[in-house]
């Protein structure tokens, strides 16, 4: 599933991000609980898409083909109010639709222009936003980066953990997110997922 990178599309995703947010923070029967999630490898499944990549999810986490029109893949648990999608755009489309729109800078690599223009989107998009970047740049042998985030989207406040890696046909993203007040329990399961991404 290939798509060009338009303002519109990044626009959508922070929409249908922030009805999800929305839905499950009225979740009911929630239960909350302290602390790190820590899970073992065996706690995890791995999820193959089309032939083009894979990685591991929490076994807990089911497939929600709703989460965003765009996404390719999409798992989540809205019990434990926890979120993960891997949108996946032609890199040669990207690169040409911004440097038409003199969005595109040649001194940079790829993989850096597209983390640059979604970090844009991201400002525009959630409200009193703070983004800090990972010191992450590979992920398994393929130019990476990693951000993540906080802010309101409708009022609700939302703790986001992004991956942007670069493949050789495609950029991916890889954009896993909770309530802000679950941030402590679900980053370093959002990290591992994100880790384990494989181009096949």
């Amino acid at each position: 599933m290939k798509q060009i990178l338009k303002a519109s599309f990044i626009l959508a995703l922070f929409l249908t991000v922030s009805s999800c947010i929305q839905m499950l923070s009225e979740a009911a029967d929630n239960v909350t609980s302290g602390g790190s999630e820590s899970l073992s490898e065996s706690a995890y499944q791995t999820i193959t898409i089309d032939s083009l990549y894979q990685l591991d999810v929490p076994k807990y986490m089911k497939n929600m083909p709703s989460l965003h029109p765009e996404a390719s893949l999409e798992y989540a648990n809205i019990y434990k109010e926890a979120y993960s999608v891997v949108i996946h755009e032609n890199k040669q489309e990207f690169i040409d639709i911004f440097k038409e729109i003199e969005e595109y800078d040649n001194q940079l690599s790829p993989i850096e222009n597209y983390v640059i223009v979604q970090k844009k989107m991201f400002e525009e998009s959630i409200d009193n936003i703070k983004i800090q970047d990972y010191g992450l740049t590979m992920i398994n042998g393929l130019p990476a980066r990693q951000i993540k985030a906080t802010g309101r989207v409708d009022s609700i406040d939302a703790f986001y953990v992004v991956g942007f890696v670069e493949g050789e046909e495609n950029i991916y993203m890889l954009m896993n997110w909770t309530l802000d007040d679950k941030k402590d329990k679900f980053e370093n399961t959002f990290e591992y997922i994100n880790g384990t991404f494989k181009v096949l």
